[in-house]
């Protein structure tokens, strides 16, 4: 159905990196009250740390979580408790993963550690998501 009072459905590759954000945003939360994190919230401040929080009344679990594009190491997320999180482009799952313990997971695998980016600029991210990677994160993925 291409009409609807709506309007058209938005494409998401044609909206801006602000609205894009948005949209993930809005799909993780979806995806997040699929395992009981019913009550979330965006972080308007954000600096270096989390983009929302979730939390879970069952057993009063919270989640602070960066929202990204792709996976993505940072060292200004290192010791911050924050779990990252983005949707692989291909098959469409989304992966919410511990920061560090990744970081520490996959630190000697592949030569990522030893990049320029990582060693000087501090951050290192894959625009499509590695197979040795992917296999880190299969027990990550929602």
């Amino acid at each position: 159905m291409n009409n609807c009072w709506l309007g058209q459905k938005v494409q998401y590759d044609f909206l801006s990196p602000k609205e894009q954000e948005s949209f993930n945003t809005v799909h993780l939360m979806t995806t997040m009250a699929k395992w009981g994190y019913l009550e979330s919230t965006r972080i308007n401040g954000d600096k270096h740390g989390a983009d929302l929080l979730f939390y879970r009344a069952k057993d009063s679990d919270v989640k602070k979580i960066q929202l990204k594009g792709r996976p993505t190491f940072d060292k200004k997320y290192q010791g911050k408790n924050l779990y990252i999180a983005f949707q692989e482009k291909k098959s469409g799952d989304w992966y919410v993963y511990p920061h560090d313990d990744i970081i520490k997971k996959a630190q000697y695998i592949s030569s990522w550690a030893l990049s320029k980016s990582w060693q000087e600029m501090g951050a290192y991210s894959w625009n499509t998501l590695p197979l040795w990677l992917s296999e880190i994160l299969e027990e990550w993925k929602i």
